[in-house]
């Protein structure tokens, strides 16, 4: 089987900010990075480790420190601008004050790189236009004005019009911030469908450690000394990246679920035994309040959770007794008390 050579890929680049009077600050250094058509990748890593700064090099905004990238083959020094928005577009995370102006228009705008930037779109647009607008569920807000929707919609709209630029490649600068979980949940699944749809390759960088996790097929993880860690989330957690890239004092991440959890010294450990589903909720509220759960060190007491009747009933042990609550509020509640 002949591997297609990938659509963007980096060699020995360098990204910062060039200093006049002082040497450069270099945020990412020695980075060669590849992206292959139809890949999800998340550019991940704690605020100021250079996120925003490597997307706006690679959009051609803001130049390299060294090295170079290239797009299709072409290193970037080599496209006019024209050019390269036939190739990449942008979402970013600012809200756009662009006035009175309908979703129509502004997912329109995603055609300009196709007439010459006069605006003036013909049959072939409109059809680009209205199929976008109807695979990404805004039909029916099309006439509205861009300032009267949630900002889950406006992410939306911008997503829509970058579709409508018709690119291989789509980046997005942190397109969930600001939003709530459900809606967050929704535009990584719209990302992932489009993918899938028009075999388009999108990065884009998050904080959101648990959506990367269940959404990117590759995570770029920047880590505490200027580089970057490339594989799948999986194989990320296994090998111990993530416990090093994100571990602070009073914060260890959980390998098992994909979550951080607060370091609090125990004077209490608990083992819990049932169903998974009812281990792991009971797990959380028992560690909020400072209790272990951890099953490799020595226990205090236990609980075990049986359903009778359709109905939950958590036996707790503890101090040669005996106790039975029939929610984690009234176990919680007594813990908390003793």
């Amino acid at each position: 089987m002949i591997e297609s050579a990938p659509i963007l890929y980096t060699k020995d680049l360098a990204v910062g900010y060039k200093r006049k009077k002082s040497t450069d600050l270099i945020l990412l250094n020695n980075l060669n990075l590849s992206v292959e058509r139809g890949e999800l990748i998340c550019l991940l890593g704690q605020n100021g480790f250079g996120k925003s700064t490597l997307l706006r090099t690679l959009t051609g905004v803001q130049k390299p420190i060294k090295g170079d990238f290239f797009i299709n083959g072409k290193s970037i020094n080599s496209y006019e601008r024209s050019q390269l928005a036939k190739v990449l577009s942008i979402v970013l995370t600012e809200n756009l004050n662009i006035g009175e102006v309908s979703v129509y228009s502004v997912v329109s705008m995603g055609r300009y790189p196709h007439n010459n930037w006069l605006g003036i779109l013909n049959e072939n647009d409109y059809k680009v236009i209205d199929n976008v607008i109807d695979i990404t569920g805004l039909t029916s807000y099309k006439d509205k004005f861009f300032t009267e929707l949630s900002d889950g919609f406006k992410q939306k709209v911008m997503i829509a019009r970058a579709l409508a630029q018709d690119t291989s490649i789509i980046l997005l600068d942190e397109p969930t911030a600001f939003l709530d979980i459900p809606t967050r949940i929704e535009i990584l699944n719209m990302l992932r469908s489009l993918i899938k749809q028009f075999n388009k390759s999108i990065i884009f960088s998050s904080h959101d450690l648990d959506l990367a996790l269940q959404t990117a097929d590759i995570i770029w993880l920047i880590t505490k000394d200027q580089k970057i860690e490339v594989d799948s989330p999986e194989d990320l957690v296994l090998n111990g990246h993530f416990e090093k890239a994100f571990n602070k004092k009073g914060i260890k991440f959980h390998p098992q679920r994909g979550i951080f959890k607060m370091n609090r010294i125990a004077d209490t450990r608990i083992q819990v035994k049932g169903s998974k589903i009812d281990v792991i909720w009971t797990e959380r509220a028992l560690e909020r309040i400072g209790i272990s759960t951890d099953g490799n060190e020595k226990v205090d007491g236990s609980i075990q959770i049986d359903r009778k009747d359709g109905k939950l009933i958590w036996n707790l042990n503890l101090n040669s007794q005996s106790v039975l609550f029939y929610s984690i509020g009234e176990l919680i509640k007594y813990l908390k008390n003793k």
